[in-house]
């Protein structure tokens, strides 16, 4: 995502004729970035809440485990990763969007 958004950058900040060294800090300024950071932080504490469960939660994450396989067609088997490329991609055209923005403002402006 972020070298979609850097390419549509350096095409509409061409016209300033900036160096290699502002363009990658008016990339670095974009609202993209603070998303994605904010995505790694979020999986690091979804990481340690699984790593809990399984630990000192484990009959219950057992029972959990064990209410998905008889109630989930998508929680194993074949299409099990059908489901969750929907959040994903609406996570990645979020991310786009929102890095899109300042290039979107910077053109308007």
């Amino acid at each position: 995502m972020r070298a979609l958004v850097d390419r549509g950058l350096r095409r509409r900040l061409a016209e300033h004729k900036l160096s290699e060294e502002e363009l990658a800090a008016e990339a670095d300024k974009s609202p993209g970035v603070l998303i994605a950071s904010g995505y790694i932080a979020g999986g690091a504490i979804a990481g340690i809440i699984i790593a809990f469960m399984a630990g000192v939660l484990g009959p219950f994450d057992s029972a959990l485990t064990a209410w998905s396989r008889a109630h989930n067609p998508f929680f194993a088997g074949p299409n099990a990763d059908l489901l969750a490329l929907l959040p994903f991609a609406a996570i990645v055209l979020l991310l786009w969007a929102v890095g899109r923005e300042k290039v979107l403002a910077t053109r308007k402006a």
